[in-house]
């Protein structure tokens, strides 16, 4: 036989080897992408059905606007201004993926006035458990930290503990009682973790949610209310602008209030690390409860 006839057939053998070797291996590829994909789709099946009996941290579970609107509506009575301005901000921050810093709500009025029942209400709307969840967090100015003398410790405490938390679940809840009874070193403990900061750390607070309960302003409230019905109005008359003044002005002057104390403060739903102002310059929005 010719050598140009011996390779040319040397090379056809070749080439049917080839194809034979690849159509060997294509069922065991194939083999192990489904293979991966069932493993895949299992484990997925296994996290939900988890997630049923399990608390779970779901970051990028968005907020039910329409059921946390009904609830506001059925279960809190004539506070119009703070429904209103809790669905605008929780709807706007859990919805957006990508928030620039974490959320502060602001809660002012006497004891007994309901802040306490809305900070419930948004806790059950954010986690399956609400005040009971893993990822809910209480605290009580007067019954967690009770003396002035240990404020250098209880501030190592809360950072360990919000970021602690926060690393275990991005969208953890933190809850203050008694804001205006806290210390001035609690209130600058919490601050970093409420600014503009892509991490601390390594970790990232960016999509926490920090509500602080105070009774300062109180009384502002209550006066502008009985204006209101002084003056012949109804109380859903009254705006946010009617509030913010008389607010901004009370909180900041009231010596038993975090925030001449703190230096920094709020009287806003969207930062806590907004300066005390005076009403030339008042904050974006007020949650009041009366």
């Amino acid at each position: 036989m010719h050598p140009a006839g011996r390779l040319g057939g040397t090379a056809a053998l070749r080439l049917l080897l080839a194809a034979h070797v690849a159509a060997a291996f294509e069922p065991i590829t194939l083999g192990i992408a489904i293979g991966t994909a069932s493993v895949l789709t299992g484990y997925l099946s296994y996290t939900e059905l988890f997630c049923r009996f399990a608390e779970c941290c779901r970051e990028e579970q968005p907020l039910n606007a329409s059921a946390f609107k009904l609830e506001l509506e059925e279960r809190l009575f004539g506070q119009h201004l703070a429904t209103e301005v809790l669905l605008k901000a929780l709807t706007g921050f859990r919805n957006n993926k990508n928030p620039k810093k974490a959320l502060t709500l602001s809660l002012h009025g006497w004891a007994g006035t309901g802040k306490n029942f809305v900070s419930q209400i948004v806790a059950e709307n954010l986690h399956r458990k609400g005040l009971k969840s893993n990822f809910v967090h209480l605290f009580v100015s007067t019954l967690h930290f009770p003396h002035e003398q240990h404020v250098k410790l209880y501030q190592d405490q809360l950072q360990r503990w919000i970021r602690g938390n926060v690393s275990a679940c991005a969208n953890s809840v933190f809850i203050f009682d008694e804001m205006d009874k806290l210390h001035p070193g609690l209130i600058d403990a919490i601050k970093p973790f409420l600014d503009y900061y892509e991490q601390i750390d390594g970790v990232s607070y960016r999509k926490a949610i920090f509500i602080f309960l105070s009774n300062a302003g109180g009384d502002l409230i209550t006066k502008t209310a009985l204006d209101f019905w002084r003056a012949g109005r109804r109380r859903e008359d009254i705006q946010l602008k009617d509030l913010e003044p008389v607010l901004s002005v009370g909180v900041f002057n009231n010596k038993h209030s975090e925030c001449p104390r703190a230096g920094r403060g709020t009287v806003s739903l969207s930062s806590l690390s907004k300066p005390c102002t005076r009403p030339s310059n008042p904050p974006a929005s007020v949650a009041w409860l009366k």
